[in-house]
């Protein structure tokens, strides 16, 4: 009998101890946050569950939405974006951006629409007459004797 309310008090403490962590899990795809530096952690949680190449697209689109909301006021950003998915907070992005180009904004006078700029932006310098450098070099240098 009293194994039974030992297993008992054991389930109920693992319950409590795992719940937390499996919430977050859960809840990992999605931003949230009462304050920029809360937004940015949950930011950060995001990006770890995303493909490595959406990355550089999401951290674009964070970063463009900051930039353009806190212009509009200290709490704008965080409103707009709070609750969001990746996949939404790119669309928002897209849908911010291509309103500024259309109104001719300086900033983004140089991009025909978000797809552009994205394919600008992400695209490798490249410099006339020289070829790409590779990751590793192919050969190795001997060692000392």
């Amino acid at each position: 009998m009293k194994m039974k309310y030992i297993a008992g008090v054991m389930a109920i403490l693992a319950v409590i101890y795992f719940l937390p962590a499996y919430m977050r899990m859960h809840n990992a795809n999605e931003l949230s946050g009462g304050s920029t530096e809360q937004l940015k952690k949950s930011a950060m949680q995001v990006r770890r569950t995303m493909p490595t190449n959406d990355r550089t697209v999401f951290d674009m689109a964070f970063g463009i939405l900051e930039k353009l909301k806190s212009e509009e006021g200290p709490d704008a950003f965080t409103q707009a974006v709070d609750g969001l998915k990746p996949d939404e907070l790119i669309a928002l992005a897209r849908q911010e951006v291509n309103v500024k180009i259309a109104a001719g904004h300086p900033e983004f006078k140089q991009y025909a629409s978000w797809d552009d700029m994205v394919e600008k932006l992400t695209a490798p310098p490249k410099k006339p007459g020289q070829q790409a450098t590779p990751l590793r070099q192919s050969e190795r240098a001997p060692r000392p004797n």
